[in-house]
Protein backbone atom coordinates (compact mmCIF):
# COMPACT_ATOMS: atom_id res chain seq x y z
CA UNK A 1 0.00 0.00 0.00
CA UNK A 2 2.92 2.27 0.65
CA UNK A 3 4.73 1.74 -2.91
CA UNK A 4 1.53 2.27 -4.31
CA UNK A 5 1.08 5.90 -2.80
CA UNK A 6 4.56 7.38 -3.71
CA UNK A 7 3.49 5.39 -7.64
CA UNK A 8 3.71 8.87 -9.25
CA UNK A 9 6.18 10.10 -6.77
CA UNK A 10 7.96 13.63 -8.82
CA UNK A 11 5.07 13.38 -11.67
CA UNK A 12 3.87 16.92 -12.67
CA UNK A 13 1.20 16.60 -15.16
CA UNK A 14 -0.19 19.59 -16.91
CA UNK A 15 -4.32 19.02 -17.46
CA UNK A 16 -5.07 21.95 -20.24
CA UNK A 17 -8.60 22.01 -19.08
CA UNK A 18 -10.08 24.01 -16.01
CA UNK A 19 -10.28 22.82 -12.97
CA UNK A 20 -14.34 22.18 -12.49
CA UNK A 21 -13.89 20.07 -16.03
CA UNK A 22 -10.65 17.71 -14.53
CA UNK A 23 -12.99 15.65 -12.91
CA UNK A 24 -10.85 13.08 -10.18
CA UNK A 25 -7.76 12.83 -11.70
CA UNK A 26 -5.34 15.68 -9.99
CA UNK A 27 -6.84 13.61 -6.46
CA UNK A 28 -6.33 10.45 -7.87
CA UNK A 29 -2.56 11.68 -8.61
CA UNK A 30 -2.07 13.33 -5.49
CA UNK A 31 -2.90 10.34 -3.73
CA UNK A 32 -0.62 8.29 -5.75
CA UNK A 33 2.09 10.99 -5.28
CA UNK A 34 1.77 13.27 -8.12
CA UNK A 35 1.05 16.51 -8.39
CA UNK A 36 -1.48 17.93 -11.45
CA UNK A 37 -2.04 21.38 -12.64
CA UNK A 38 -5.15 22.87 -14.53
CA UNK A 39 -5.07 25.35 -17.42
CA UNK A 40 -7.69 25.63 -19.94
CA UNK A 41 -6.18 25.71 -23.18
CA UNK A 42 -9.08 25.93 -25.39
CA UNK A 43 -12.25 28.76 -25.50
CA UNK A 44 -15.79 28.04 -26.85
CA UNK A 45 -17.47 30.14 -28.77
CA UNK A 46 -20.71 29.57 -30.52
CA UNK A 47 -21.16 30.00 -34.19
CA UNK A 48 -23.91 31.42 -34.65
CA UNK A 49 -27.10 33.50 -33.07
CA UNK A 50 -28.98 32.23 -30.64
CA UNK A 51 -31.89 32.09 -33.43
CA UNK A 52 -29.96 30.23 -35.90
CA UNK A 53 -28.45 27.96 -33.88
CA UNK A 54 -31.91 26.66 -32.55
CA UNK A 55 -33.51 26.36 -36.33
CA UNK A 56 -29.93 24.40 -36.74
CA UNK A 57 -31.40 22.15 -34.08
CA UNK A 58 -34.77 21.44 -35.24
CA UNK A 59 -33.18 18.27 -37.37
CA UNK A 60 -32.60 16.83 -34.11
CA UNK A 61 -35.78 15.37 -33.52
CA UNK A 62 -36.22 14.35 -36.99
CA UNK A 63 -33.22 11.99 -36.80
CA UNK A 64 -33.12 8.09 -36.10
CA UNK A 65 -30.02 9.04 -33.29
CA UNK A 66 -28.22 12.19 -32.53
CA UNK A 67 -24.52 11.73 -31.70
CA UNK A 68 -22.69 14.21 -29.47
CA UNK A 69 -19.12 14.43 -28.97
CA UNK A 70 -18.02 16.34 -25.94
CA UNK A 71 -19.52 18.07 -23.09
CA UNK A 72 -19.10 21.08 -24.62
CA UNK A 73 -21.46 19.88 -27.78
CA UNK A 74 -23.79 19.31 -24.72
CA UNK A 75 -23.38 22.77 -23.08
CA UNK A 76 -24.43 24.48 -26.23
CA UNK A 77 -27.27 22.56 -27.41
CA UNK A 78 -28.47 23.13 -23.57
CA UNK A 79 -28.38 26.67 -23.94
CA UNK A 80 -29.68 26.61 -27.29
CA UNK A 81 -32.05 23.98 -28.14
CA UNK A 82 -35.22 25.65 -26.44
CA UNK A 83 -38.17 23.80 -27.58
CA UNK A 84 -36.81 21.57 -30.24
CA UNK A 85 -38.01 17.80 -30.22
CA UNK A 86 -35.31 15.85 -28.00
CA UNK A 87 -33.75 12.90 -30.15
CA UNK A 88 -34.95 9.15 -30.60
CA UNK A 89 -32.38 8.23 -29.47
CA UNK A 90 -28.66 9.51 -27.51
CA UNK A 91 -25.17 8.62 -28.07
CA UNK A 92 -22.59 10.11 -26.43
CA UNK A 93 -18.54 9.45 -27.25
CA UNK A 94 -17.37 8.96 -23.93
CA UNK A 95 -18.57 8.67 -20.14
CA UNK A 96 -18.22 12.46 -19.37
CA UNK A 97 -20.32 13.36 -22.46
CA UNK A 98 -22.96 11.18 -21.59
CA UNK A 99 -23.15 12.10 -17.72
CA UNK A 100 -23.63 15.71 -19.24
CA UNK A 101 -26.53 14.54 -20.88
CA UNK A 102 -27.83 12.71 -18.21
CA UNK A 103 -27.75 15.80 -16.19
CA UNK A 104 -29.43 17.82 -18.53
CA UNK A 105 -32.34 15.38 -18.31
CA UNK A 106 -31.90 13.16 -21.14
CA UNK A 107 -32.90 9.85 -19.37
CA UNK A 108 -31.19 7.06 -21.69
CA UNK A 109 -27.48 7.29 -23.27
CA UNK A 110 -25.88 5.11 -25.19
CA UNK A 111 -22.11 5.06 -24.60
CA UNK A 112 -19.85 2.76 -27.20
CA UNK A 113 -17.67 -0.04 -25.45
CA UNK A 114 -14.95 1.66 -27.25
CA UNK A 115 -15.26 5.58 -26.59
CA UNK A 116 -13.73 6.70 -30.06
CA UNK A 117 -14.79 7.39 -33.54
CA UNK A 118 -14.46 3.81 -34.42
CA UNK A 119 -16.43 3.09 -31.33
CA UNK A 120 -19.38 4.76 -32.50
CA UNK A 121 -19.30 4.05 -36.14
CA UNK A 122 -19.91 0.06 -34.81
CA UNK A 123 -22.53 1.11 -32.25
CA UNK A 124 -24.63 2.92 -35.22
CA UNK A 125 -24.31 -0.16 -37.84
CA UNK A 126 -25.31 -2.58 -34.92
CA UNK A 127 -28.48 -0.38 -34.40
CA UNK A 128 -29.21 0.19 -38.20
CA UNK A 129 -29.71 3.65 -37.71
CA UNK A 130 -29.60 5.66 -41.05
CA UNK A 131 -30.30 9.01 -40.43
CA UNK A 132 -27.60 10.65 -37.90
CA UNK A 133 -27.51 14.09 -36.55
CA UNK A 134 -23.80 14.74 -35.33
CA UNK A 135 -23.72 17.65 -32.31
CA UNK A 136 -20.22 18.66 -32.47
CA UNK A 137 -18.13 21.46 -33.07
CA UNK A 138 -16.40 22.86 -35.82
CA UNK A 139 -13.78 20.73 -37.59
CA UNK A 140 -12.74 17.83 -35.87
CA UNK A 141 -12.97 14.03 -35.59
CA UNK A 142 -13.24 13.70 -39.44
CA UNK A 143 -12.79 9.91 -39.45
CA UNK A 144 -16.21 10.20 -37.38
CA UNK A 145 -17.83 11.96 -40.15
CA UNK A 146 -16.90 10.52 -43.06
CA UNK A 147 -17.79 6.78 -41.37
CA UNK A 148 -21.63 7.94 -40.67
CA UNK A 149 -21.44 9.01 -43.99
CA UNK A 150 -20.80 6.40 -45.23
CA UNK A 151 -23.35 4.47 -43.53
CA UNK A 152 -26.83 6.93 -44.26
CA UNK A 153 -27.55 9.99 -44.01
CA UNK A 154 -25.28 12.65 -41.62
CA UNK A 155 -26.14 15.78 -40.96
CA UNK A 156 -23.84 17.86 -38.83
CA UNK A 157 -24.29 21.10 -36.49
CA UNK A 158 -21.48 22.39 -35.56
CA UNK A 159 -22.29 24.20 -32.52
CA UNK A 160 -19.03 26.01 -31.61
CA UNK A 161 -15.71 26.64 -32.57
CA UNK A 162 -12.59 26.72 -30.38
CA UNK A 163 -9.74 29.01 -29.91
CA UNK A 164 -6.86 29.23 -27.45
CA UNK A 165 -7.61 30.32 -24.40
CA UNK A 166 -6.92 34.15 -23.78
CA UNK A 167 -5.39 33.37 -20.32
CA UNK A 168 -3.24 30.51 -21.76
CA UNK A 169 0.10 32.25 -22.72
CA UNK A 170 0.00 34.30 -19.05
CA UNK A 171 -0.79 30.83 -17.80
CA UNK A 172 2.03 29.17 -19.28
CA UNK A 173 4.85 31.36 -18.55
CA UNK A 174 3.76 31.38 -15.23
CA UNK A 175 4.03 27.65 -14.62
CA UNK A 176 7.97 27.89 -16.31
CA UNK A 177 9.67 24.55 -15.97
CA UNK A 178 7.48 23.03 -13.86
CA UNK A 179 5.30 20.32 -16.13
CA UNK A 180 7.33 17.05 -16.70
CA UNK A 181 4.28 15.72 -18.64
CA UNK A 182 1.52 16.74 -21.07
CA UNK A 183 -2.34 15.20 -21.35
CA UNK A 184 -2.98 16.14 -24.48
CA UNK A 185 -6.87 15.48 -24.91
CA UNK A 186 -7.23 16.24 -28.34
CA UNK A 187 -4.36 17.55 -31.13
CA UNK A 188 -6.17 20.94 -31.19
CA UNK A 189 -5.55 21.43 -27.54
CA UNK A 190 -1.77 20.35 -27.70
CA UNK A 191 -1.23 22.55 -30.48
CA UNK A 192 -2.59 25.45 -28.61
CA UNK A 193 -0.36 24.73 -25.89
CA UNK A 194 2.59 24.09 -28.11
CA UNK A 195 1.90 27.69 -29.66
CA UNK A 196 0.80 29.17 -26.97
CA UNK A 197 3.96 29.03 -24.55
CA UNK A 198 7.02 31.17 -24.54
CA UNK A 199 9.96 30.28 -26.46
CA UNK A 200 7.89 28.46 -29.09
CA UNK A 201 6.58 25.37 -26.55
CA UNK A 202 10.55 24.30 -25.85
CA UNK A 203 9.92 23.10 -22.43
CA UNK A 204 6.55 21.04 -23.48
CA UNK A 205 8.06 19.62 -26.19
CA UNK A 206 10.22 17.94 -24.02
CA UNK A 207 7.63 16.69 -21.85
CA UNK A 208 6.06 13.07 -22.42
CA UNK A 209 2.71 13.05 -23.68
CA UNK A 210 -0.56 11.25 -22.61
CA UNK A 211 -2.61 10.96 -25.40
CA UNK A 212 -6.58 9.15 -26.24
CA UNK A 213 -5.48 7.95 -29.74
CA UNK A 214 -2.41 7.59 -32.36
CA UNK A 215 -3.55 10.73 -34.48
CA UNK A 216 -2.87 12.94 -31.67
CA UNK A 217 0.34 10.97 -31.36
CA UNK A 218 1.38 11.65 -34.95
CA UNK A 219 0.70 15.44 -34.62
CA UNK A 220 2.51 16.10 -31.56
CA UNK A 221 5.46 14.52 -33.41
CA UNK A 222 4.70 17.15 -36.47
CA UNK A 223 4.74 19.82 -33.93
CA UNK A 224 8.42 19.17 -33.00
CA UNK A 225 7.64 16.29 -29.98
CA UNK A 226 10.31 13.55 -29.60
CA UNK A 227 9.32 12.94 -26.13
CA UNK A 228 7.68 9.33 -25.72
CA UNK A 229 3.96 9.03 -25.29
CA UNK A 230 1.95 7.16 -23.97
CA UNK A 231 -1.80 5.85 -24.84
CA UNK A 232 -4.91 6.49 -22.96
CA UNK A 233 -7.44 4.40 -24.60
CA UNK A 234 -10.80 4.22 -24.11
CA UNK A 235 -10.07 7.86 -23.48
CA UNK A 236 -11.16 8.85 -19.91
CA UNK A 237 -9.71 9.51 -16.37
CA UNK A 238 -9.25 5.48 -15.25
CA UNK A 239 -7.15 5.35 -19.03
CA UNK A 240 -4.87 8.37 -18.03
CA UNK A 241 -4.29 7.25 -14.77
CA UNK A 242 -3.49 3.57 -16.13
CA UNK A 243 -0.93 5.10 -18.42
CA UNK A 244 0.51 7.09 -16.17
CA UNK A 245 0.88 4.14 -13.28
CA UNK A 246 2.49 1.83 -16.19
CA UNK A 247 5.02 4.20 -17.89
CA UNK A 248 6.00 6.86 -15.12
CA UNK A 249 9.58 6.36 -13.65
CA UNK A 250 10.47 8.80 -11.00
CA UNK A 251 13.35 10.73 -12.22
CA UNK A 252 16.62 10.08 -9.92
CA UNK A 253 18.11 12.79 -7.80
CA UNK A 254 21.53 13.94 -8.50
CA UNK A 255 24.24 12.14 -7.09
CA UNK A 256 26.64 13.33 -4.87
CA UNK A 257 29.75 12.90 -7.46
CA UNK A 258 26.77 14.65 -9.62
CA UNK A 259 26.60 17.86 -6.92
CA UNK A 260 30.84 17.88 -6.82
CA UNK A 261 30.60 17.64 -10.68
CA UNK A 262 28.74 20.98 -11.11
CA UNK A 263 30.66 22.67 -8.20
CA UNK A 264 33.59 22.06 -10.16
Amino acid sequence: MEAEQHLLAGLRLLIPRAPERAGQLPAAIAALGGDARCLPALDFVATEDAESLQDALAIVGTSDVAVFTSVTAVRFWQQHAGSVASPAAVVAVGDATAQALRQAGVAEVQVPARQDAEGVLALVQRQGWRDVALITGVGGRPILREGLSALGRLRVVELYARRPHPALTAGLAALGRWPNVVLASSAETYEALIQGAPDAGEVLLQCPVVAPSERVIQHSRTLGSKAPAWLATPFGEAAVLDALKANWVRPSPPSARDDDRERR
